[in-house]
Protein backbone atom coordinates (compact mmCIF):
# COMPACT_ATOMS: atom_id res chain seq x y z
CA UNK A 1 0.00 0.00 0.00
CA UNK A 2 2.84 2.36 0.89
CA UNK A 3 4.59 1.64 -2.45
CA UNK A 4 1.37 2.39 -4.30
CA UNK A 5 1.02 5.69 -2.43
CA UNK A 6 4.58 6.74 -3.26
CA UNK A 7 4.10 5.68 -6.88
CA UNK A 8 0.87 7.68 -7.07
CA UNK A 9 2.57 10.77 -5.65
CA UNK A 10 5.47 10.49 -8.08
CA UNK A 11 3.08 10.15 -11.00
CA UNK A 12 1.16 13.23 -9.83
CA UNK A 13 4.40 15.20 -9.39
CA UNK A 14 5.41 14.43 -12.98
CA UNK A 15 2.84 16.99 -14.09
CA UNK A 16 5.09 19.69 -12.62
CA UNK A 17 7.14 19.41 -15.81
CA UNK A 18 4.40 21.49 -17.46
CA UNK A 19 5.72 24.59 -15.65
CA UNK A 20 9.26 24.67 -17.11
CA UNK A 21 7.85 23.62 -20.49
CA UNK A 22 5.59 26.67 -20.50
CA UNK A 23 8.52 28.70 -19.20
CA UNK A 24 10.20 28.31 -22.58
CA UNK A 25 7.55 30.67 -23.95
CA UNK A 26 8.72 33.35 -21.52
CA UNK A 27 12.31 32.90 -22.70
CA UNK A 28 11.13 33.45 -26.27
CA UNK A 29 9.14 36.56 -25.29
CA UNK A 30 11.73 38.05 -22.92
CA UNK A 31 12.97 40.78 -25.25
CA UNK A 32 11.51 43.86 -26.88
CA UNK A 33 9.73 42.85 -30.07
CA UNK A 34 6.98 45.49 -30.17
CA UNK A 35 6.45 48.94 -28.67
CA UNK A 36 6.93 48.75 -24.90
CA UNK A 37 4.71 50.80 -22.60
CA UNK A 38 5.45 52.14 -19.13
CA UNK A 39 2.94 51.57 -16.32
CA UNK A 40 5.02 53.43 -13.75
CA UNK A 41 2.96 55.68 -11.45
CA UNK A 42 3.96 58.42 -9.03
CA UNK A 43 3.41 55.95 -6.21
CA UNK A 44 5.92 53.57 -7.81
CA UNK A 45 8.46 56.38 -7.90
CA UNK A 46 8.06 56.81 -4.14
CA UNK A 47 8.61 53.11 -3.40
CA UNK A 48 12.26 52.78 -2.30
CA UNK A 49 14.72 50.30 -3.70
CA UNK A 50 15.49 47.88 -0.84
CA UNK A 51 18.04 45.29 -1.90
CA UNK A 52 17.37 42.82 0.93
CA UNK A 53 14.06 41.98 -0.77
CA UNK A 54 16.06 40.18 -3.43
CA UNK A 55 16.19 37.24 -1.00
CA UNK A 56 12.43 36.47 -1.06
CA UNK A 57 12.38 37.39 -4.75
CA UNK A 58 14.93 34.75 -5.76
CA UNK A 59 13.50 32.19 -3.31
CA UNK A 60 10.32 32.19 -5.38
CA UNK A 61 11.17 29.10 -7.46
CA UNK A 62 12.12 26.90 -4.48
CA UNK A 63 9.08 28.16 -2.54
CA UNK A 64 6.64 27.40 -5.36
CA UNK A 65 8.12 23.95 -5.95
CA UNK A 66 8.10 23.04 -2.24
CA UNK A 67 4.54 24.32 -1.82
CA UNK A 68 3.23 22.32 -4.78
CA UNK A 69 4.98 19.14 -3.60
CA UNK A 70 3.47 19.63 -0.13
CA UNK A 71 0.01 20.15 -1.64
CA UNK A 72 0.43 16.99 -3.71
CA UNK A 73 1.12 14.97 -0.56
CA UNK A 74 -1.49 16.58 1.70
CA UNK A 75 -4.35 17.48 -0.66
CA UNK A 76 -4.19 15.94 -4.12
CA UNK A 77 -7.37 17.61 -5.37
CA UNK A 78 -6.13 21.08 -4.43
CA UNK A 79 -2.74 20.26 -5.94
CA UNK A 80 -4.25 19.45 -9.33
CA UNK A 81 -6.55 22.46 -9.21
CA UNK A 82 -3.70 24.82 -8.33
CA UNK A 83 -1.44 23.33 -11.00
CA UNK A 84 -4.14 23.67 -13.67
CA UNK A 85 -4.81 27.27 -12.63
CA UNK A 86 -1.04 27.80 -12.63
CA UNK A 87 -0.72 26.76 -16.27
CA UNK A 88 -3.82 28.65 -17.38
CA UNK A 89 -2.55 31.78 -15.64
CA UNK A 90 0.88 31.52 -17.26
CA UNK A 91 -0.69 31.12 -20.70
CA UNK A 92 -2.84 34.21 -20.09
CA UNK A 93 0.23 36.21 -19.02
CA UNK A 94 2.28 35.05 -22.00
CA UNK A 95 -0.61 35.89 -24.30
CA UNK A 96 -0.71 39.42 -22.88
CA UNK A 97 3.08 39.76 -23.22
CA UNK A 98 2.86 38.91 -26.92
CA UNK A 99 0.47 41.78 -27.69
CA UNK A 100 1.03 44.30 -24.88
CA UNK A 101 4.64 44.69 -23.85
CA UNK A 102 5.66 46.78 -20.85
CA UNK A 103 9.00 48.07 -19.63
CA UNK A 104 10.16 48.78 -16.08
CA UNK A 105 13.08 51.20 -15.58
CA UNK A 106 15.71 49.90 -13.20
CA UNK A 107 17.90 51.84 -10.79
CA UNK A 108 21.62 52.21 -11.29
CA UNK A 109 23.35 49.80 -8.93
CA UNK A 110 26.43 50.77 -6.97
CA UNK A 111 28.57 48.58 -4.76
CA UNK A 112 29.58 44.95 -4.95
CA UNK A 113 28.20 43.47 -1.74
CA UNK A 114 26.35 40.14 -1.85
CA UNK A 115 22.81 41.56 -2.05
CA UNK A 116 23.69 44.12 -4.71
CA UNK A 117 25.40 41.45 -6.79
CA UNK A 118 22.31 39.25 -6.46
CA UNK A 119 20.15 42.08 -7.78
CA UNK A 120 22.66 42.73 -10.55
CA UNK A 121 22.55 39.06 -11.57
CA UNK A 122 18.75 39.09 -11.72
CA UNK A 123 18.82 42.21 -13.87
CA UNK A 124 21.32 40.59 -16.23
CA UNK A 125 19.37 37.33 -16.54
CA UNK A 126 15.92 38.88 -16.89
CA UNK A 127 15.24 41.62 -19.43
CA UNK A 128 13.06 44.52 -18.14
CA UNK A 129 10.17 43.61 -20.44
CA UNK A 130 6.98 41.54 -20.17
CA UNK A 131 6.12 42.68 -16.67
CA UNK A 132 2.32 43.04 -16.75
CA UNK A 133 0.89 40.91 -15.21
CA UNK A 134 3.61 39.67 -12.88
CA UNK A 135 4.05 35.89 -12.95
CA UNK A 136 5.79 36.12 -9.55
CA UNK A 137 2.54 37.56 -8.17
CA UNK A 138 0.29 35.23 -10.18
CA UNK A 139 1.97 32.07 -8.92
CA UNK A 140 2.52 33.24 -5.33
CA UNK A 141 -1.11 34.32 -5.03
CA UNK A 142 -2.26 30.98 -6.43
CA UNK A 143 -0.25 29.18 -3.76
CA UNK A 144 -1.72 31.47 -1.10
CA UNK A 145 -5.29 30.74 -2.20
CA UNK A 146 -4.61 27.03 -2.61
CA UNK A 147 -3.26 26.65 0.92
CA UNK A 148 -6.02 28.78 2.42
CA UNK A 149 -8.62 26.57 0.71
CA UNK A 150 -7.00 23.29 1.83
CA UNK A 151 -8.49 23.02 5.31
CA UNK A 152 -6.74 19.71 6.07
CA UNK A 153 -3.40 21.53 6.16
CA UNK A 154 -2.39 22.72 9.67
CA UNK A 155 -3.21 26.36 10.29
CA UNK A 156 0.38 27.42 11.18
CA UNK A 157 1.60 26.09 7.82
CA UNK A 158 -1.19 27.85 5.97
CA UNK A 159 -0.31 31.11 7.73
CA UNK A 160 3.41 30.67 7.06
CA UNK A 161 2.87 29.94 3.37
CA UNK A 162 0.51 32.91 3.06
CA UNK A 163 3.02 35.26 4.67
CA UNK A 164 5.80 34.02 2.40
CA UNK A 165 3.55 34.45 -0.64
CA UNK A 166 2.79 38.03 0.35
CA UNK A 167 6.48 38.73 0.98
CA UNK A 168 7.38 37.52 -2.52
CA UNK A 169 4.55 39.58 -4.00
CA UNK A 170 5.76 42.84 -2.46
CA UNK A 171 9.43 42.03 -3.13
CA UNK A 172 8.87 42.64 -6.85
CA UNK A 173 8.27 46.32 -6.04
CA UNK A 174 11.23 46.86 -3.73
CA UNK A 175 13.77 45.29 -6.10
CA UNK A 176 12.27 47.33 -8.96
CA UNK A 177 11.44 44.35 -11.13
CA UNK A 178 7.79 45.37 -11.39
CA UNK A 179 5.36 48.18 -10.68
CA UNK A 180 2.04 48.31 -8.82
CA UNK A 181 -0.06 47.61 -11.90
CA UNK A 182 1.94 44.42 -12.48
CA UNK A 183 1.06 43.26 -8.96
CA UNK A 184 -2.60 44.16 -9.40
CA UNK A 185 -2.67 42.43 -12.78
CA UNK A 186 -1.27 39.18 -11.34
CA UNK A 187 -3.91 39.12 -8.60
CA UNK A 188 -6.65 40.00 -11.11
CA UNK A 189 -5.75 37.09 -13.39
CA UNK A 190 -6.00 34.64 -10.47
CA UNK A 191 -9.33 36.05 -9.32
CA UNK A 192 -10.66 35.90 -12.89
CA UNK A 193 -9.66 32.23 -13.20
CA UNK A 194 -11.34 31.36 -9.89
CA UNK A 195 -14.47 33.29 -10.85
CA UNK A 196 -14.77 31.67 -14.27
CA UNK A 197 -14.27 28.21 -12.80
CA UNK A 198 -16.96 28.78 -10.16
CA UNK A 199 -19.29 30.34 -12.73
CA UNK A 200 -18.74 27.46 -15.16
CA UNK A 201 -19.23 24.84 -12.43
CA UNK A 202 -22.49 26.52 -11.35
CA UNK A 203 -23.72 26.61 -14.97
CA UNK A 204 -22.93 22.94 -15.51
CA UNK A 205 -24.65 22.01 -12.25
CA UNK A 206 -27.70 24.07 -13.25
CA UNK A 207 -27.88 22.38 -16.66
CA UNK A 208 -27.46 18.95 -15.08
CA UNK A 209 -30.25 19.58 -12.57
CA UNK A 210 -32.53 20.90 -15.32
CA UNK A 211 -31.83 17.79 -17.39
CA UNK A 212 -32.54 15.53 -14.39
CA UNK A 213 -35.81 17.32 -13.66
CA UNK A 214 -36.86 17.16 -17.31
CA UNK A 215 -35.93 13.49 -17.53
CA UNK A 216 -37.82 12.76 -14.32
CA UNK A 217 -40.90 14.62 -15.62
CA UNK A 218 -40.81 12.69 -18.89
CA UNK A 219 -40.59 9.36 -17.04
CA UNK A 220 -43.50 10.35 -14.81
CA UNK A 221 -45.58 11.30 -17.86
CA UNK A 222 -44.88 7.96 -19.54
CA UNK A 223 -45.74 6.13 -16.32
CA UNK A 224 -49.06 7.97 -15.93
CA UNK A 225 -50.06 7.37 -19.54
Amino acid sequence: MKCKTISSQLMALCWLISIPLLGTLYVILNHQSIKAYSLVTDLDRHIPFIKIFIIPYVSWFVFILAALVYLCVKNRQMYYRTLIYFNIGLLICYGIYSIFQTHVPRPTLSGHDLLTNMVRSVYQLDEPYNCFPSTHVLTSYLILKGFQSAKNIPRPIRIGVSLMSLLIMVSILFVKQHVLFDLIGGVAVVEAIYFLHQWGAAKIKSIHLAWQNRNGTNKESVKNS
